[in-house]
C-alpha cells in the first residue's frame, strides 16, 4: 500500500487533472442515474457515487456499478472535506482505506445543486490506467495462494505439535512406569514449539492472505519475529536444562556438550537483546521527528 501511495503522490497532478477534466465534460450539475451509468463507463476505477446536502450529510445510497447500498444514508461525510480547499470548486481527498469497499481510494467532492457529489476512485486502478503500476493479477493470485498453503500448513502442524504434547503427557500419566523428568519437559517443549509455529502461520495469513484493511504505516513490525524468537529460545533453554539434569543424574562426561549449548543460548540471548534495543530505538526516532516538526 505504501508503494501505491508514493506512486500516487508523485503523479497526483496528472491524475487529478484527468479526473477533473473528464468530470467537467460530463457536466455533473445535478445527479441522476443516467449520469452515474455514464461515469461508471468512463471511469473503470470509479467504485461508488453518493450525494450529500450542503452540511455534508449523505442523502443518497451508495451507488455502485451494479448495486445500491442504503445503510450509509445519513452518515456525516464532513471528515472527508476541506471546506477552504472546496472553495476552488472541487476537492480531492488524500488516499485512505474505504470503509465501504476496504480498498485504498481517493474521494473527489464536486458541488451540485443543493449539495455535493462524492466520487470514490480505487487508487490501484487509477495507477494502472496511467501505466504507473503493472497489472499482475495472476502473479498476485499465485503469490497469495502460495502463502495460504504455507500459512495453512504451519497452522496445521502447529496445532499437531501442541496436540502431540498433550498426547505424550497423557501417555506418561497412564503408563505403568513412574513419572520422570522427560514426562514433564518433553510436552512443555512440544507446546512451546507448537505455539511458535502456529503464531508464525497466523501472521502469514493475516499479512499476506487476508484483505489488508489496516492503516498505512511505514514502521517495521517486529512483533512476529520477536514472538517466534522468544518461543524458540524458551524451548532451547528448557532443552538445555533437561540435558543438564540428565547429565547430573547419569554421566558427567557429557557436561561439555551441555555447557556449549548454554553458551550458544547466552550468545543468542545477547543478540536478541541487541535486536530489541535497535527496534525500540527505531520506533522512538520517528516520534522525536514528529515532535520537532510540531514545535517548528
Amino acid at each position: 500500500m505504501q508503494d501505491l501511495v508514493r506512486s500516487y503522490n508523485a503523479n497526483a497532478p496528472l491524475i487529478q487533472k484527468f479526473i477533473l477534466t473528464t468530470l467537467k465534460k460530463a457536466s455533473p450539475k445535478s445527479f441522476n442515474m443516467q449520469l452515474s451509468a455514464n461515469l461508471f463507463k468512463t471511469f473503470p476505477s470509479l467504485e461508488l457515487i453518493y450525494t450529500s446536502d450542503e452540511g455534508f450529510v449523505q442523502n443518497s445510497p451508495n451507488i455502485y456499478a451494479n448495486k445500491e447500498e442504503h445503510y450509509h444514508v445519513g452518515a456525516d461525510r464532513a471528515y472527508l472535506v476541506d471546506e477552504m480547499a472546496l472553495e476552488q470548486g472541487y476537492y480531492i481527498s488524500e488516499p485512505y482505506i474505504s470503509t465501504a469497499t476496504g480498498h485504498l481510494c481517493i474521494t473527489v467532492i464536486y458541488p451540485i445543486e443543493n449539495g455535493y457529489l462524492f466520487f470514490d476512485f480505487r487508487l490501484r486502478k487509477l495507477l494502472e490506467r496511467f501505466s504507473l503500476i503493472e497489472k499482475n493479477n495472476l502473479f498476485k493470485y499465485m503469490n497469495r495462494s502460495s502463502y495460504a498453503i504455507i500459512g495453512g500448513g504451519l497452522l496445521f502442524f502447529g496445532l499437531f505439535v501442541v496436540l502431540y504434547g498433550f498426547y505424550t503427557f497423557a501417555g506418561y500419566l497412564f503408563a505403568e512406569e513412574p513419572l520422570n523428568i522427560d514426562a514433564v519437559f518433553n510436552p512443555i517443549i512440544a507446546l512451546t514449539l507448537g505455539l511458535a509455529v502456529y503464531d508464525l502461520g497466523k501472521t502469514i495469513f493475516e499479512q499476506e492472505v487476508l484483505p489488508r484493511t489496516q492503516h498505512i504505516s511505514e514502521t517495521f513490525n517486529a512483533k512476529t519475529l520477536m514472538n517466534f524468537s522468544v518461543s524458540i529460545i524458551i524451548a532451547l533453554l528448557i532443552e538445555a536444562l533437561l540435558v543438564v539434569f540428565k547429565i547430573s543424574i547419569h554421566n558427567y562426561k557429557d557436561l561439555p556438550y551441555a555447557s556449549t549449548l548454554i553458551a550458544a543460548l547466552a550468545f543468542l540471548l545477547f543478540v536478541f537483546a541487541v535486536f530489541i534495543y535497535l527496534v525500540r530505538k527505531s520506533e522512538k526516532e520517528p516520534c522525536k521527528k514528529c515532535a520537532e516538526e510540531t514545535v517548528l
